[in-house]
C-alpha cells in the first residue's frame, strides 16, 4: 500500500505581520498533532518600495502585506532549522507565497532568481488588481472592495472578470525557472460575495473565462490551492475554489492541494474533512 500523504500546502508563520505572532514551531507541532505528514511554509515575499506609489493605502496596511525586507534571509534560516529539527516526525517544505504584481515583474524575477535555490514549494497568488487610484486589494473589507474595485469596473461581475484576467496575466508572465506552479486561493475575489448578494453567482462569460484558465493551468502543469480559509470568512462561506471549479479541475486532472492558509496555530488543518469531502479520495495525495 502506498503511504498516505496528509499535506497542508499553504501556511504562514511568525514572520507574517498580519498573523497571530505565534512562532512557526507552534504551527508545526499542531500539524503533527493533527496527523499531517507534509507541511509547507509559504510566507509572503516582501513587497518592493517601487510598488507603493501605485497603492493608495495607509502605511500600516502596506507594512503588513509581506515580509520585511531584512527578514527574508532569517525566515529561510529559521524554517530550514525547523525542517532539520522535525525531520523524523514530519516532512517540512520551505517556500514562499508570491503576490503577482503586474508593475513589478522585474522585481519578482530578480527575487526568485536570488532565492529560488531555497524554494521547495510555493504559491502564485493574486490579492491585488488594478482599481481606483492605482492597485487595490480584493480582500481587505467589503467597503474597500466596493469603493476601490467594483466602482472602478462598474459591477461585481466585471470586478470578478478583472480578477481572473489578472490571474491569466500571472500565469502567462515569465518569472523565471523558480516561478511557483500552484495558484493560491483562485476565487479570492469572492471573499465578500454574500455581502453583495452574489453567493454562488457567476455569469456564463466569467465561467467560460475560468474554464479557459483551468485548461491553461493544466497545459502548463499547475496545481491548485484548495484554500479552506473562505469557509471561515463572514461574507464568503465557501472554500476558495467554488465547488463547481473543484469538479472542473478534477475532470481536467489538475492536482488539488489542501491549504489551511493558517495565520495562527489553531487554524492548521482546519476543515480538512470538508476538503476531503469536496475533493474526494481519488484526488487526495497518496
Amino acid at each position: 500500500m502506498p503511504k498516505i500523504i496528509k499535506r497542508d500546502g499553504h501556511t504562514h508563520t511568525h514572520y507574517c505581520l498580519h498573523a497571530s505572532g505565534e512562532h512557526a514551531e507552534e504551527y508545526v507541532r499542531r500539524a503533527i498533532e493533527k496527523g499531517f505528514t507534509m507541511y509547507s511554509f509559504t510566507e509572503h515575499l516582501p513587497f518592493p518600495d517601487s510598488f507603493w506609489s501605485f497603492f493608495p493605502y495607509s502605511e500600516g496596511t502596506k507594512r503588513q502585506l509581506g515580509l520585511r525586507d531584512n527578514d527574508l534571509d532569517g525566515y529561510f534560516r529559521e524554517m530550514y532549522a525547523l525542517k532539520k529539527k522535525y525531520r523524523d516526525r514530519i516532512e517540512l517544505k520551505v517556500g514562499l507565497e508570491i503576490d503577482f504584481l503586474p508593475t513589478e515583474t522585474a522585481y519578482l524575477r530578480r527575487m526568485l532568481k536570488e532565492y529560488g535555490k531555497f524554494l521547495e514549494d510555493g504559491l502564485l497568488s493574486v490579492h491585488i488588481i488594478e482599481g481606483c487610484g492605482g492597485f487595490r486589494c480584493v480582500d481587505v473589507s467589503p467597503a474597500d472592495f466596493e469603493e476601490g474595485v467594483i466602482k472602478h469596473y462598474g459591477s461585481y461581475e466585471e470586478a470578478q472578470k478583472a480578477y481572473f484576467q489578472t490571474v491569466k496575466e500571472a500565469l502567462r508572465t515569465d518569472l523565471g525557472p523558480y516561478k511557483p506552479k500552484r495558484i493560491g486561493h483562485f476565487t479570492l475575489c469572492n471573499k465578500f460575495q454574500c455581502y453583495f448578494g452574489q453567493e454562488g453567482k457567476m455569469s456564463e462569460a466569467t465561467r467560460n473565462l475560468v474554464v479557459d484558465l483551468l485548461k491553461e493551468m493544466k497545459e502548463q502543469g499547475y496545481s491548485l490551492d484548495v484554500n479552506v480559509a473562505g469557509l471561515f470568512k463572514e461574507y464568503c462561506r465557501e472554500i476558495y475554489l467554488s465547488p463547481w471549479i473543484v469538479q472542473a479541475a478534477k475532470q481536467l486532472g489538475i492536482p488539488l492541494v489542501y491549504g489551511s492558509d493558517a495565520h495562527a496555530s489553531s487554524q492548521v488543518g482546519r476543515a480538512y474533512e470538508e476538503y476531503e469531502q469536496i475533493v474526494g479520495e481519488k484526488n487526495g495525495e497518496s
